[in-house]
């Protein structure tokens, strides 16, 4: 009997630890979730993955703006990752206030598939950098408009949905330039 408890015991321990995750997105949306439900706030799973989502896409941005102003070769990628990192830290500022008055914690950083998108372009150079990031860009872009445009419709919380909805020009904005520059590149090449 206590050799099946503790079979039982270490069956139930690795399946916790194989629930665990390294993933600061997922870590701030469970710390937001918990902080969330012991002010009797329910149903905002969605909308504290979303936030942490939104801080770790902004982290990125950032990071690889700055990265991209050191290392790309072209002066439009330069200028199109300089306004990104810089509208992508007002976008965070806004987003870290937001957190601080409705309970929504952020990561401090790069979540593992941000972390893996910046891993895959920063390990490049010359040329390829700029190719890299402009398709990263797109690609990025085109996800967070999804996002948001969902979290502006459903989003729970009325803070969120009207975060969401002030940055979807800015993001749809940032997308077509993305895209337009992908387009000059595609023709050049």
């Amino acid at each position: 009997m206590k050799k099946t408890i503790l079979i039982s015991l270490l069956a139930a321990g690795s399946l916790l630890a194989g629930c665990t995750t390294d993933d600061p997105v997922r870590q701030a949306k469970e710390q937001s979730v918990q902080q969330l439900e012991a002010a009797g706030i329910t149903n905002m799973e969605n909308d504290a993955l979303f936030a942490a989502e939104a801080a770790s896409s902004n982290l990125l941005q950032i990071k690889l703006g700055q990265t991209a102003l050191e290392k790309a070769v072209s002066p439009e990628v330069k200028a199109l990752a300089e306004q990104l990192a810089n509208d992508h830290r007002q976008m965070e500022d806004e987003l870290e206030t937001l957190g601080s008055q409705t309970h929504l914690v952020l990561p401090a950083s790069l979540g593992k598939a941000d972390k893996d998108v910046f891993d895959a372009i920063n390990e490049k150079s010359g040329i390829a950098f700029d190719l890299a990031y402009i398709k990263a860009m797109e690609e990025q872009h085109d996800r967070l408009t999804q996002r948001y445009e969902d979290m502006a419709k459903n989003g729970v919380s009325m803070e969120v949905k009207q975060y969401a909805a002030r940055q979807l020009p800015l993001l749809q904005m940032h997308l077509q330039k993305a895209t337009k520059l992908e387009e000059v590149v595609d023709d050049a090449s």
